[in-house]
């Protein structure tokens, strides 16, 4: 797995914050967007690059001995496992906020969580493939905070549709090819 795979498989979990910023974007205000779409996105990048940090730390310290010998099946499994989680994400409701919620700090802190568990197992996966960590996490920060300020630009309150739960089943599916290309390569 090289760097343009994991960029690949980083652009894929980072579209469930894409998908958050663009339906809170949908339910806000002009005002209140500008301000409140910065400190997501930093939420976001913060959390995902956090939880990065704890899974590869994991691998590190409890699971380098055991696991080395197969860590092509383990980043195979995390993999397919975020790709069929992302399907299946496809179809259902979202998290998003509102301008109510703009100042809720207990919400944003449990759904920077959520959206950070992807990177936690991406980051136990990562390590297994002996990748190093900093160039990692910071393709990864960049790429949370760039794909939550396009799901903000790219949400209003007159748009009806949601295009960005689309991208999401595209990253499920690219997240299963990415997966079955660790078992074949």
């Amino acid at each position: 797995m090289g760097i343009i795979a994991v960029t690949i498989i980083f652009l894929c979990i980072c579209v469930d914050n894409m998908v958050c910023a663009n339906m809170s974007a949908m339910k806000m205000t002009s005002e209140k967007k500008s301000i409140f779409s910065i400190k997501m996105a930093l939420f976001f990048a913060g959390f995902n690059a956090l939880f990065f940090g704890i899974g590869y730390l994991l691998s590190i310290v409890f699971f380098r001995g055991w696991v080395h010998f197969a860590n092509h099946w383990v980043a195979f499994a995390f993999t397919l496992l975020l790709g069929i989680k992302f399907m299946l994400e496809s179809i259902e409701k979202s998290p998003s906020f509102s301008n109510l919620d703009a100042d809720d700090h207990r919400k944003m802190l449990k759904v920077s969580s959520v959206f950070g568990l992807n990177a936690l197992l991406v980051g136990y996966a990562v390590e297994t493939m002996d990748k190093a960590f900093f160039p990692q996490v910071l393709i990864l920060l960049f790429i949370t905070f760039a794909m939550t300020l396009l799901g903000f630009h790219l949400g209003n309150n007159t748009s009806k549709t949601i295009a960005s739960k689309k991208v999401e089943m595209v990253a499920g599916l690219v997240l299963i090819v990415m997966a079955v290309s660790l078992i074949i390569v």
